[in-house]
């Protein structure tokens, strides 16, 4: 392609991406041929004066002065340009509409997160924001929401929603409903705080002392949990069949979901094998005399 073709493709290119012009509602496009002037339409005060048409992908917009709608077809082309263009009217839906129609179907996660995720939308988001238009939640309104979650529920149950409001309005933005997500790089909120958990290990009198007081059928949980590392769905899911060469295959765990018990994969769907501890001979013979027995 010579120099010439390439800038005049270069052109065009840049047309295509400036597209856009401004209507005058008011009066008819070319004037009269007798008296050189343009006439009135029949629109004439009737409605806004100008609008903003032509860009691709981009619908129309009307405004009442020419200054207006200049500045914003300026905004609107270079925003397409880049693909990063909002329309703010898209941010009028209601919090609680979107979560419904847009947000909510798109979730796919097991039925026990689910479950848990609904409580907490519906029982701490939605009550108090869900009938504000999402352009319409700002820095006041979640200032306000997070100081009233603190004072209502405990931090823990609070930062779980705090996670799920962000989640929600991050996908508003990706969904091009709003130009930011509120939830984040305002200092003025005070978001809860997720709490701090340390994990603090049973010395062995206490371990040998809980598995001691548990019925006989139940003793094995113990020596899956601390010899092996099991989860509880997971020891609950155990069977002998799943040792193999002093390692446990994990591959189920007991789920619950509206009071029944079902089987389901490990968390996040990630099989493994865990070793029986050479350290915890007693709790490692005991898993596999388990295993030799069911054979």
């Amino acid at each position: 392609m010579s120099d010439r073709a390439a800038r005049t493709n270069g052109q065009v290119k840049e047309k295509e991406c400036m597209a856009g012009y401004i209507e005058h509602r008011w009066l008819k496009k070319r004037p009269n041929k007798e008296t050189g002037k343009r006439e009135r339409t029949a629109m004439w005060g009737k409605c806004t004066r100008y609008r903003v048409k032509g860009i691709p992908g981009v619908r129309d917009r009307s405004f009442d002065t020419l200054a207006d709608a200049k500045a914003w077809l300026a905004e609107a082309q270079t925003d397409a340009r880049r693909g990063d263009f909002v329309d703010a009217r898209d941010g009028a839906i209601s919090l609680r509409e979107y979560v419904e129609k847009d947000w909510w179907p798109s979730q796919v996660h097991p039925a026990q997160t689910l479950e848990s995720m609904r409580h907490r939308i519906w029982g701490q988001v939605l009550p108090p924001l869900g009938d504000l238009a999402l352009r319409d939640i700002g820095v006041a309104e979640l200032r306000k929401w997070s100081a009233d979650e603190q004072r209502a529920v405990a931090s823990s149950t609070a930062y779980v929603a705090w996670v799920y409001l962000k989640a929600i309005m991050q996908a508003a933005v990706e969904d091009k409903r709003l130009y930011r997500n509120p939830c984040k790089g305002n200092s003025s909120i005070k978001p809860p705080k997720k709490p701090e958990r340390k994990a603090r290990a049973w010395d062995q009198d206490r371990v040998a002392a809980v598995r001691e007081a548990l019925a006989a059928r139940y003793r094995i949980t113990v020596d899956l949990g601390v010899g092996c590392g099991l989860r509880q769905g997971e020891v609950f899911g155990f069977s002998p069949d799943d040792v193999h060469d002093g390692f446990v295959h994990v591959e189920r765990q007991i789920l619950i979901y509206k009071s029944q018990l079902y089987f389901g994969p490990p968390k996040g769907g990630k099989e493994r094998d865990a070793l029986c501890p050479r350290r915890s001979r007693s709790g490692s013979s005991r898993i596999r005399s388990i295993s030799n027995r069911s054979k």
